[in-house]
């Protein structure tokens, strides 16, 4: 290795990395010292390169290697956590740990939250909501209904399942957008890369903006979106 970067005209340097520093570390419930990093929270790192038209003699094209420290790709300050519940090391990427347990306790505390926000509002009545919405969000489901075919869906929600009650679902009425698009918008951008002084004026805008309202409308129910609407329930009575 030695002859290969002389050869391609370069010197090797070791730069010696000796903190002589003792890092304090002040851990919590279930936290504990990185194993790979031993506490430092970094890594040494090789950044590899190559010399255009050197060949070198054993044929490997990055031979050459400038390393530095970069962080540990295990821990976050040399601290890794452990999960209360299977007491697997929670990975780097995660805040808490994915196993049955946790995602059960997650779950709960949804459905908890989902029940408290139900209770919150006001509802109305199924054949309202039929009547005045063309979509409705049922969310025990995660499912978008639409109305005039959400008798047919709860029967078939029953030939599926024996247990299933219309009665407990939490039914959401929904809104609907459509396509728009802004003149203002428009102008602003197509004119970014004109001179600063550049600009339309409000009747011209305002011409635009009446065309585009009404290519939006042409092409409204092509574009139609549901979101759900969480500000009033639907109650099912049969």
């Amino acid at each position: 290795m030695v002859n290969d970067v002389l050869q391609a005209g370069l010197r090797s340097e070791v730069v010696e990395v000796d903190f002589k520093a003792k890092l304090e570390k002040h851990l919590s419930k279930n936290e504990e010292i990185c194993e790979n990093c031993g506490g430092l929270g970094m890594k040494v790192d090789n950044n590899v390169f190559g010399i255009k038209g050197y060949k070198h003699s054993k044929g490997i094209t990055f031979p050459f290697n400038n390393q530095s420290l970069s962080f540990c790709p295990s821990c976050y300050n040399g601290i890794r956590k452990r999960c209360e519940h299977c007491n697997k090391l929670i990975a780097k990427s995660w805040t808490v740990c994915n196993c049955e347990t946790t995602r059960k306790q997650k779950a709960d505390k949804e459905e908890l939250e989902a029940k408290k926000r139900w209770n919150k509002i006001p509802k109305i009545s199924l054949e309202n909501a039929l009547a005045n919405y063309g979509m409705l969000y049922v969310e025990d489901f995660d499912e978008y209904v639409a109305s005039n075919a959400f008798e047919d869906w709860v029967e078939y929600q029953r030939d599926e399942d024996e247990f299933f009650d219309p009665k407990d679902l939490r039914i959401y009425i929904t809104r609907c957008e459509s396509i728009y698009l802004s003149a203002a918008d428009i102008i602003e951008n197509a004119s970014e890369d004109l001179h600063e002084d550049a600009e339309v004026s409000n009747e011209a805008t305002e011409q635009l903006q009446n065309f585009l309202d009404q290519w939006c409308k042409e092409n409204s129910s092509e574009t139609q979106t549901y979101y759900a609407d969480e500000s009033t329930g639907v109650i099912y009575s049969d």
